[in-house]
């Protein structure tokens, strides 16, 4: 290589170099400085912002964790103790329950609450699991089976004793905001149009639950839920000769004893709007008696406000959630000088239970005696009540309020529309729109000159629905076949004979044709509850060793779904940002990778190749040729650059073949 080439590599080497400097101080002229803050000890501000939740006073602890700080100690020294939750490295007990509560008492994103005590999403999220499983294991120690004596609240009133001396609790369900993947968010809506997870608890009255079966979709009536409850292999148990206050939509049965349906009981006992009879009499003590299960619920809901907002975690979680509720509930209820926590494990009775199964007609008997059992508690406390010379209120006024009656012809107009409202798109779950029934309204009022509004309708539709939900239970029992065609529910003489005995209301579905079977498939159709996600405390598992347990080391996957759910506002700037600062950096990496390319060819271009090319030729002594002549190449090679490159490159056949010819002239 001449003089003149390595000179212009070098001045191309040279500007090559000035000229990715001059981008390079471009951008950075064009970027926006970021203004440099205070280190911050994060370690100090995370306990300094902890003690001054602990120890600012017990209202203000109330306010972020729902409950005092003697409560929320007693609660880590019960966690520890029982070794349920342990520290680590990092994060010690009351951290990680501290941001348990903070979460669960305020409906906080894991984002939020890791920016405010300075821990990543992931640490937040790893731990609220952590704290999550412990609770549930704690349902041992504060979850408690009634008592078969009479409660003191009962046997201290006398309005209430001795004529509720045989019952031991309340019973009631509520509803819990649930979300649900779209695809079975009908078997979850409940009356109200909302998704919701059913509840049902049963309560001591003094205010502590000892039973909780979470987890039931909001479509699901009140009485299945009970029957599941009951049906569990540790599911509630009612004592013999012992009983519950339920509310009328569980229906009367062994164990419990609801209020008289279609008697009010929002009355004022001893006022001129009195009772006035045994019925009313009953139902206003009944209720009276039962409020204390409203009362917990709301506690409940206003101490965990994640209970009663929109939750962001999967439904299982959810379901663990209204659990962990209520042990906490019960923990903070119990936290005084008489403190069973302290009185050891609880020890749970034995799993082998055997649960009868009745016969139709002993499930009617019962019905019977129980129905008798509450008259003969409602005719005495008339007595009692009659005996004081109470004063009694007015007459009952008999309603003159007239009902829309359906017709057939209008039934099926009504479902002839809401089919084709269905199928265009106006149901958007298992309700439709208003537009839907303003259809239905003015399509009925004109052609059969009758006023007819949307309320009538909206009613309607619940008793199709209900209609809709035998014909389905039907379809599910055994003894029953299904012919498509005729579309009927079919059974021999003996199956309608026991069906009908014990199901009146099967007897218009049983081997006869359903009308409009596929436009109330249409109207109403949907998935029924399935009770898949049901679960009480009996149902956590206690073995360290499950899969569902989720470890310290957290798992990646499930902690990047929660990221992804994880909503921010700024997420749209940051995607911006982003891709500028992205196409900066590729703009950068393309300027490094030319310039390394023009370096690794100046640096092939200026090697010394001279003696590679003095090596190659003396190998070719092997072939015949004497010293002197490879020399002579040599030489001649050198001095000519292209021709030596040539040669390089050839293979040592060819590379003979050129020494012979240039041998030969």
């Amino acid at each position: 290589m001449d003089r003149n080439q390595v000179q212009n590599a070098i001045v191309g080497v040279v500007a090559s170099v000035l000229a990715f400097g001059a981008l390079w101080i471009k951008i950075l002229k064009t970027r926006k400085e970021i203004a440099s803050h205070p280190r911050v000890n994060r370690d100090y501000e995370r306990e300094n912002y902890i003690n001054s939740i602990l120890y600012s006073g017990d209202r203000h602890c109330i306010n972020m964790i729902r409950m005092r700080p003697i409560a929320f100690f007693n609660l880590c020294d019960i966690l520890s103790r029982n070794n349920l939750l342990q520290s680590t490295k990092s994060v010690n007990i009351r951290e990680q329950v501290v941001i348990f509560l903070h979460i669960i008492g305020h409906n906080v994103r894991f984002r939020v609450i890791g920016s405010r005590y300075y821990r990543s999403t992931e640490t937040i999220h790893r731990y609220f699991r952590v704290v999550l499983r412990a609770i549930l294991k704690l349902y041992k120690l504060v979850i408690r089976l009634p008592k078969e004596s009479t409660p003191s609240e009962i046997r201290n009133n006398p309005r209430f004793y001795p004529y509720f001396k045989d019952c031991i609790e309340a019973l009631d369900g509520t509803h819990v905001r649930a979300s649900v993947p779209f695809n079975i968010q009908g078997r979850f809506r409940n009356r109200k149009g909302g998704t919701t997870q059913n509840i049902l608890a049963a309560i001591t009255f003094d205010l502590k639950f000892s039973y909780v079966l979470a987890g039931w979709e909001g479509s699901a009536h009140d009485s299945r839920i009970l029957s599941d409850a009951l049906s569990r292999l540790r599911g509630l148990r009612i004592p013999e000769g012992k009983y519950y206050l339920a509310d009328a939509g569980y229906g009367i049965r062994n164990g419990c004893i609801t209020l008289y349906r279609g008697v009010r009981y929002h009355l004022k006992e001893f006022s001129d709007q009195g009772p006035e009879n045994a019925k009313e009499l009953f139902n206003l003590r009944h209720s009276s008696l039962r409020i204390i299960i409203e009362r917990v619920f709301g506690i409940l809901k206003k101490r965990f406000r994640v209970l009663d907002a929109e939750p962001f975690w999967n439904f299982q979680t959810q379901v663990d959630i209204v659990l962990a509720g209520c042990i906490i509930h019960n923990h903070i209820m119990g936290v005084d000088p008489s403190d069973l926590l302290n009185y050891g494990l609880y020890e749970e009775p034995e799993s082998d239970l055997i649960i009868p199964t009745l016969t139709v007609r002993e499930e009617r008997e019962e019905v019977r005696e129980w129905s008798a059992k509450r008259d003969e508690i409602a005719q005495t406390m008339w007595t009692d009540y009659m005996a004081r010379n109470i004063r009694m209120g007015k007459g009952n006024k008999e309603g003159t309020s007239k009902q829309f009656r359906w017709t057939k012809p209008m039934e099926h107009l009504f479902l002839e529309i809401l089919a084709e409202e269905a199928q265009k798109g106006n149901k958007p779950s298992n309700t439709f729109k208003a537009v839907s029934f303003n259809e239905v309204v003015v399509a009925i009022s004109e052609r059969f000159q009758v006023q007819c509004d949307a309320k009538h309708v909206e009613n309607h539709l619940r008793t199709v629905k209900n209609q809709w939900q035998t014909i389905c239970t039907i379809r599910d029992e055994s003894g029953f076949g299904w012919d498509d065609n005729m579309k009927m529910v079919t059974c021999d003489r003996a199956t309608y004979d026991a069906a009908v005995m014990a199901h009146k209301k099967y007897e218009p579905f049983l081997n006869k044709s359903i009308n409009h079977y596929d436009e109330m498939a249409l109207v109403v159709g949907k998935d029924k509850a399935t009770r898949s996600f049901a679960r009480t405390f009996a149902d956590i598992d206690l073995d360290d060793d499950n899969q569902d347990s989720v470890p310290i080391d957290g798992d990646n996957e499930e902690i990047e779904e929660v990221r992804t759910n994880v909503s921010s506002s700024g997420t749209s700037k940051r995607k911006r940002k982003n891709v500028q600062e992205s196409i900066i950096d590729e703009q950068i990496k393309f300027m490094g990778e030319q310039l390394g390319n023009i370096a690794n060819a100046l640096k092939q271009f200026t090697t010394d190749k001279i003696p590679h090319l003095y090596e190659k030729l003396m190998s070719m002594e092997e072939e015949g040729f004497d010293d002197d002549f490879l020399c002579s190449v040599f030489d001649y090679l050198v001095s000519h650059e292209s021709k030596a490159k040539a040669f390089l490159v050839k293979s040592k056949k060819h590379r003979k073949f050129w020494l012979q010819k240039f041998s030969q002239g």
